[in-house]
């Protein structure tokens, strides 16, 4: 396997970052320190380097690009601002979905306005008592004539407040018979819900939301896929989300892992510089070494997704492994920069809250060990 990027690759990073760098940066500090929520005028600077289109097939409007091209802009973005990384890749992964299994007809009225970033979408799947075992939804919809009716509490929901669209997965009743879970393309403009966003460790400009769905009507032209596809098409999408939440990791761990080599070149302690100690020197090793081999796992990963071929266990090793070592990574970088990395004067405590949201997301690291149980065991922990 050949882990030299090629050159349209080199591009996109390379232009990627010298944007963020001028146009994202600047912004971020008084945004995370306020919790000041990013708003889509900032969202909508990223519209011209395909952060929402690019996973979109060129004959569709989009830029069509490969899956690794787009996890470099992932981690550039995340090495940059975590909180508008989150919600604009949910948003992407909820897009390339939607051009992967929605009809002619839902496509056309709705990708136009997210790949512009005029719009955002979220998925909806995680309720109060509903984590990962995603078979026990409990939101309901019941066909009404031409429309669906929803009702349902959905939390946890990256960027709910924000977006236009929200992809709802809920059991369909009719006639008392359960047709199983079921996804629908909920627009805010056409079907009337509520948001209230919830305070977190982390990411605190971007909004983690709880939706409420009281006799939401929904038209059922925006059911995606038939009755009962929901679950199909919600698991459909993991390997892509999990590859995502490890280049999002890797971006935060580079971060961390460059203000820490700053700092220990710039710090001056005994009458020399802190990058001389042999202790310091090991931690900033280790930082590095788990950060490469994360992004490796990463690569291979988004590569397999790229040939078309199945990844689960590539994709679930990938995340588990860069989830947990990027926690370590950002920890340590607390304490190459000391007492002043338990402050605001630096960004390391920042990485650190950050990060550690994503050993949950895309299913817990206890989730993805028992994944990787049953794919190299052959025996399921699941019920």
């Amino acid at each position: 396997m050949d882990f030299q990027l090629n050159e349209q690759q080199r591009i996109i990073k390379d232009s990627v970052r010298k944007f963020l760098a001028k146009e994202i940066a600047p912004l971020v500090g008084e945004h995370e320190t306020q919790r000041k929520l990013i708003d889509k005028s900032i969202v909508k600077k990223l519209e011209p380097y395909g952060f929402a289109s690019g996973l979109v097939p060129e004959e569709q409007g989009g830029l069509g690009l490969d899956f690794v091209s787009y996890c470099l802009m992932v981690e550039e973005l995340s090495r940059v601002w975590a909180s508008l990384r989150t919600m604009v890749t949910s948003s992407a992964l909820a897009v390339r979905l939607l051009s992967r299994v929605g009809s002619r007809h839902q496509r056309e009225k709705f990708l136009p306005h997210l790949m512009s970033m005029d719009q955002l979408a979220c998925f909806a799947l995680t309720e109060p008592n509903v984590g990962s075992d995603t078979r026990s939804i409990e939101a309901k919809a019941e066909r009404d004539g031409d429309h669906y009716v929803i009702n349902g509490t959905k939390t946890l929901i990256t960027g709910g407040s924000l977006a236009d669209l929200v992809l709802v997965y809920a059991k369909v009743k009719e006639s008392g018979e359960d047709k199983g879970i079921t996804a629908f393309l909920v627009h805010k403009d056409e079907s009337a819900f509520e948001a209230r966003d919830i305070r977190k460790m982390g990411m605190h400009a971007s909004p983690l939301s709880e939706l409420s769905f009281v006799d939401c009507r929904v038209p059922a032209a925006n059911r995606l896929g038939a009755e009962g596809e929901g679950q199909r098409i919600a698991l459909s999408g993991l390997n892509a989300g999990r590859v995502n939440v490890t280049f999002a990791v890797v971006g935060l761990g580079q971060a961390a892992l460059e203000a820490s080599i700053r700092y220990a070149q710039e710090r001056e302690q005994f009458g020399k510089p802190i990058a001389g100690f042999q202790l310091v020197q090991d931690m900033i090793v280790q930082m590095a070494l788990k950060v490469d081999t994360a992004r490796l796992l990463g690569f291979r990963a988004a590569a397999l997704i790229d040939q078309g071929r199945q990844c689960r266990r590539e994709a679930s090793f990938a995340k588990l492994y860069a989830t947990e070592a990027m926690v370590e990574v950002c920890n340590q970088a607390i304490q190459v920069h000391g007492g002043y990395g338990y402050t605001e004067e630096f960004p390391v405590e920042r990485y650190f809250r950050d990060v550690r949201h994503l050993t949950l997301a895309e299913g817990t690291t206890e989730i993805q060990k028992l994944l990787l149980g049953r794919e190299i065991l052959g025996a399921s922990a699941f019920v």
